[in-house]
């Protein structure tokens, strides 16, 4: 443990005081990453303050990325992977690695479906011109329309004109439902191992993440209530149809039990659904079993392209007002020209045979991952970009990312998707859709089997 005596300016709180002296020392090298602080009890003894304002310090110090609690061993200084999520990017092409890391899209030929429908909007004289200027909050009506009727083909009822908003992409979809929700620097509950843009957007707007354990189907309803019984909630996230990382998807039954709670104690519920459209089978939304009370993450990225940057929203009529405000705070607007781009792939068919060429290549894919790892316990469903992989015993999971690094691949480790202080277990995330073409994820999954089926080599610390 550290022996450090801060030096506090005299101006402001204490627990400010001390949480900017923790900053200063870390930019000055006097703490350095790793370092274990003293015990709130320890320091509280040495300046003469109670408990509660070293606990409040301590707080304010990690929202401001200068350490780390861990739950029973205390208080550290952060290290650059301290928090694995915070590190969650979109990892470049490089020639000598095959990445399995991040769920994009399977590469397509889109240059003459955007020459076609750009011939389009040029056919019109003055659309274009129209399309580059300021726009509403939500786009225009015809816009939404659109992408309600395309909708609609795919099962959503509820995709309605007056309650469609655009977003660049779901991530930002997610930022602007938070805004929405007003849960800016309050608690929201979420799966216990959850997508890491979560915990990123969580950090930036000073978000406490409450990780609920979870089964083969997702969220446990009884976590869900416990929580619930216990604390004062407002925002529940999750991700029913095939869930990051762990691939589970909710049932019907366990759909109508988790809003049924989410009814009774009065949640938000923000679905994230960018898989959704992926499997060709799966059970309805949850915003088809309950409109008023969820907020509906939709995205093109994964079924057309990730480049247009837009998602899209269906919002209770309750939170048009916020969600507008949140859109008009952010950005003013969503960039009609990429709006209407993407209506011209709807209409023309395009975006259907794009989305059909993701299934069809996933299935593909799907099959290769079962024939390397099929007898370990891989969790896969059908249409999905990624898969979930629980490690023999011999192995944990950063010294498989490790090894599998060592050998040209990448994976995600398990902790980079844990909540909070959730427990991380000894798992991989693979993401079949990254590779260039099926050619390279056979490689993959062929390095993937030889190291499972090996023993992790020793690391010898003197």
């Amino acid at each position: 443990m550290t022996i450090w005596n801060p030096q506090l300016s005299g101006q402001g709180p204490l627990y400010r005081q001390l949480a900017q002296a923790i900053g200063q020392a870390v930019e000055q090298g006097e703490l350095q990453p790793g370092q274990r602080l003293p015990t709130h009890r320890a320091l509280a003894d040495r300046l003469g303050v109670t408990v509660g304002t070293i606990t409040r310090a301590y707080s304010e110090a990690e929202h401001q990325g200068w350490v780390t609690a861990r739950v029973g061993a205390g208080t550290y200084v952060r290290e650059e992977t301290g928090e694995p999520a915070l590190n969650w990017h979109i990892r470049q092409p490089d020639p000598s690695r095959i990445e399995l890391w991040q769920n994009l899209p399977i590469l397509q030929d889109r240059e003459n479906a955007f020459r076609d429908a750009m011939e389009q909007l040029l056919a019109t004289p003055g659309r274009i011109n129209a399309l580059m200027e300021y726009s509403s909050v939500n786009g225009e009506l015809s816009q939404r329309e659109t992408v309600c009727h395309w909708l609609s083909q795919y099962g959503f009822s509820t995709a309605q004109p007056e309650r469609l908003f655009f977003s660049f992409g779901a991530q930002n979809g997610l930022l602007l439902s938070l805004m929405a929700c007003g849960a800016v620097g309050e608690t929201i509950l979420c799966e216990g191992l959850t997508y890491p843009g979560l915990s990123t957007l969580s950090h930036s707007l000073r978000i406490q993440l409450k990780g609920l354990t979870m089964d083969e189907e997702g969220l446990l309803p009884q976590a869900l209530e416990k929580a619930c019984q216990t604390g004062n909630y407002r925002t529940l996230y999750l991700t029913p149809t095939i869930q990051n990382p762990t691939t589970a998807t909710m049932s019907l039954s366990r759909r109508e039990e988790i809003l049924a709670l989410c009814e009774r104690y009065q949640l938000t519920v923000i679905e994230d659904d960018v898989h959704g459209l992926l499997p060709e089978i799966r059970p309805p939304a949850l915003v088809e079993l309950a409109p008023e009370r969820v907020i509906h993450l939709g995205s093109f990225a994964k079924n057309t392209s990730a480049g247009l940057r837009l998602g899209y929203m269906l919002v209770p009529a309750h939170l048009h007002a916020a969600m507008s405000i949140a859109v008009r705070g952010s950005s003013w607007m969503i960039t009609p020209l990429m709006i209407e781009l993407t209506c011209q792939w709807l209409l023309s068919g395009q975006a259907d045979r794009m989305l059909l060429q993701q299934r069809k290549t996933l299935r593909e894919r799907g099959a290769l991952l079962r024939h390397h790892l099929g007898h370990y316990q891989v969790q896969y469903q059908e249409g999905g970009m990624h898969a979930w992989l629980p490690l023999p015993a011999h192995w944990r999971s950063q010294a498989f990312v490790q090894a599998t690094n060592q050998h040209g691949v990448g994976v995600a480790g398990a902790e980079l998707f844990a909540a909070a202080h959730y427990p991380s277990p000894q798992a991989v995330r693979i993401s079949i859709s990254h590779p260039a073409d099926n050619i390279s994820l056979d490689k993959a999954l062929r390095v993937l089997r030889q190291l499972l089926d090996s023993e992790p080599t020793p690391q010898w610390v003197i």
